[in-house]
């Protein structure tokens, strides 16, 4: 089961298995979130307990939720198999 919550108005935390099988309901969740957020906010994804590369486009669906209203996310802490994927496909330097 993969959660998302607000911790605060620049904070989301992200919880447990980040894999195909929960993605989309993850995805509402944090589209939910992000519909009124403004300014910089970060997604922690220290508490992600495993991923696949769902959790990929998960952050890029993320990213496209908030794109034309001027909000910047910034991913922290990701987890060592996100990155790993990231690196695979060229796609690390969206999360610097």
């Amino acid at each position: 089961m993969a959660d998302v919550r607000q911790v605060n108005e620049q904070l989301i935390s992200l919880e447990g298995e980040f894999k195909f099988p929960v993605i989309m309901q993850a995805r509402k969740q944090a589209e939910s979130i992000l519909s009124s957020c403004k300014g910089v906010v970060e997604i922690d994804f220290a508490g992600v307990t495993a991923g696949d590369s769902s959790a990929l486009s998960f952050w890029f669906c993320c990213l496209r939720c908030v794109q034309d209203r001027g909000v910047q996310l910034k991913a922290i802490n990701l987890p060592v198999e996100m990155k790993g994927i990231a690196e695979l496909v060229g796609l690390e330097k969206q999360f610097i």
